[in-house]
């Protein structure tokens, strides 16, 4: 999303507490033996930042938990909800924006304590479409809200799931361009926590003992989010394209070669890349390159559909024909969820309704505009807004 305006957030501060703490570290999932990922060309990302052998240590004996419960080891593709969906769009840290959305839904309790969210949601599923990190000061703080809440929603039922965007992607890349001085100090405060549950396997790792303050924060931020550190696993069950029913949610946009080559394989990719495993072989470059790459075609860059108002009738009818290509090839599919490009006119559809745009710019770090939420229930596909929801309770 582009830069926007600054402004005050209204959002929470202070320590993650440690039961926080410990769920994120141990939600971290299996990575392969090599440390380093690959950028594949990512808009001038960097993937220069890697965690050291503490920080891997420490990581692995997590995922070995993990996997010793029998958890899935690659986020699915295709999932079924029995209920109705709603998707929220790109939040960028601002915690505070966040549950506004999720209470607009109809899944997070008006009365929330922050430690521990209720989920009052039922059997409904919540698609988020990524770009949660950058641009404000509460990035961990969603992570773990979202979390929380599918915890409690497969109690009753429900899911929540959450997307990839091209700014979790730069910050793996180790690109911290649009970090947030909060932001940083989140990521500093959160790393000491898991030092003090593991102790010196993440000490050096996470930069404890600089006395520099804003080299002490660049380490941990890096020993975080480096491919295979802990929220950069975290990341990695995270999806790059999901499928619920009939509706296929990406963060920027799909094309025929995505679907040509494999949905499943691109979801794959991310997923091993992020886990910080050697990647070697071709196919996974070239699924890199179509997922996250820097081409204007990646899923996670792609803003082809996002134009909120076409210039010309022409350039409409081209977008159109090439989306209904897409889903064309995609089975039981009518209709694509996109985030990424601001919509400063709201949520909208276009092309008979088989593109939704849900990229508001909610975040204060970017518009700081209303929260808006697209619910799909059955046939009806329609915004959910603070007027729609004030009508809605009054009927």
């Amino acid at each position: 999303a582009p830069r926007g305006a600054s402004a005050a957030r209204a959002m929470t501060r202070g320590p993650l507490d440690a039961r926080a703490a410990t769920t994120m570290a141990r939600a971290t999932r299996t990575r392969g033996d090599g440390a380093r990922g690959t950028s594949e060309g990512a808009r001038g990302t960097r993937a220069t930042a890697v965690p050291g052998r503490a920080t891997r240590g420490a990581t692995r004996e997590c995922a070995t938990r993990a996997k010793a419960k029998g958890e899935e080891t690659y986020p699915q593709l295709r999932v079924a909800a029995p209920g109705r969906v709603v998707a929220i769009g790109d939040l960028h840290g601002d915690i505070g924006q966040a549950r506004r959305a999720l209470r607009m839904a109809g899944v997070l309790d008006d009365e929330d304590d922050a430690g521990n969210p209720r989920w009052v949601g039922g059997d409904t599923t919540l698609v988020q479409l990524g770009d949660i990190l950058d641009r404000g000061d509460d990035e961990i703080g969603i992570l773990i809200l979202l979390q929380k809440l599918d915890k409690e929603a497969q109690k009753q039922g429900g899911r929540v799931y959450v997307m990839n965007g091209n700014h979790e992607v730069l910050n793996v890349s180790g690109d911290f361009r649009y970090v947030s001085r909060g932001a940083f100090g989140e990521s500093t405060r959160f790393s000491q926590h898991l030092v003090k549950l593991f102790g010196d396997k993440f000490r050096d790792a996470f930069g404890v003992d600089e006395e520099d303050a804003w080299a002490r924060q660049s380490k941990a931020r890096i020993g975080l989010f480096s491919p295979g550190g802990p929220l950069a696993q975290q990341l990695s069950m995270h999806h790059t394209v999901l499928i619920v029913n009939d509706t296929v949610f990406a963060h920027g946009g799909l094309v025929p070669r995505h679907v040509e080559f494999g949905l499943d394989k691109l979801n794959r990719a991310v997923t091993d890349w992020m886990r910080g495993k050697e990647i070697k072989d071709d196919e996974t470059r070239q699924a890199l390159g179509m997922a996250i790459g820097g081409v204007r075609d990646s899923i996670v860059w792609h803003r082809a559909y996002g134009t909120e108002k076409f210039a010309t009738d022409e350039d409409r009818s081209t977008s159109c024909e090439l989306l209904g290509k897409t889903l064309g090839m995609i089975d039981g599919v009518s209709r694509l969820v996109v985030g990424h490009t601001p919509q400063l006119g709201g949520a909208n559809c276009e092309c008979n309704g088989q593109i939704w745009r849900i990229d508001v710019g909610m975040s204060f770090g970017v518009l700081g505009a209303e929260p808006q939420v697209l619910e799909i229930d059955g046939d009806e596909v329609r915004v959910l807004s603070s007027s729609s929801v004030r009508e809605k309770t009054k009927a």
